[in-house]
Order: structure tokens, then C-alpha cells, then sequence
């Protein structure tokens, strides 16, 4: 797969961005050079490289990838705990009369 100038000429535009001449031919060449890569990549897959399992696997553990179980119920630290949410003091210069 390859970008011709048109091509890049039309990237650039929907990205708006704005080449002359020499540049379009220099960022042509490096697009092609990125879908180089890029189709070098797939053709490793292609061959069967395989990731192996212990370069992915959790370096915690097993027990790492659970959540954290409460020791304790959540509100029982709280300062003042209503309706399953903690309470905090008012702003300065913001009254408890006022609500939200």
C-alpha cells in the first residue's frame, strides 16, 4: 500500500493542514515510509509470531486482578454519613439554606 501526492495532498487537507510543494513530496515519502512499517508489522503476524504468556501475564499475581474487599463498611470512617453519601461542611460564604 502507498500514498500518492494526491492522496497525501488530501490527508493533509481534512487534517488542515497546509504543505507546499516540497513539503507534500517530503511528507508523501513519509507516509509511505509509516505504511511500510506498518504492512512489515501485519507480516509478522502473518508468520505466527506469538507474544508469549509471560511477558502478559500479571506480574501482581492472581489475586491482584480482584478488586480490594472493604474491611469495613465505607461509612463507618466517614465524620458524618447520610443516605450512603459522605456529608462535607459548606463552602466559605455558602449558607446550608441556600441548597445546592
Amino acid at each position: 500500500m502507498s500514498v500518492g501526492r494526491e492522496q497525501a495532498r488530501r490527508i493533509a487537507t481534512l487534517a488542515r493542514l497546509h504543505f507546499d510543494e516540497a513539503d507534500l513530496t517530503r511528507v508523501t515519502e513519509e507516509m509511505n515510509h509509516i505504511l511500510d512499517h506498518v504492512e512489515s508489522l501485519r507480516s509478522l503476524e502473518k508468520r505466527g509470531a506469538h507474544v508469549k504468556e509471560e511477558l502478559t501475564a500479571s506480574t501482581r499475581g492472581p489475586a491482584a486482578e480482584e478488586p480490594d474487599a472493604l474491611r469495613c463498611e465505607i461509612g463507618s470512617f466517614a465524620p458524618d454519613w447520610r443516605e450512603g453519601f459522605f456529608v462535607v461542611p459548606p463552602l466559605p460564604g455558602v449558607h446550608a439554606e441556600d441548597g445546592a
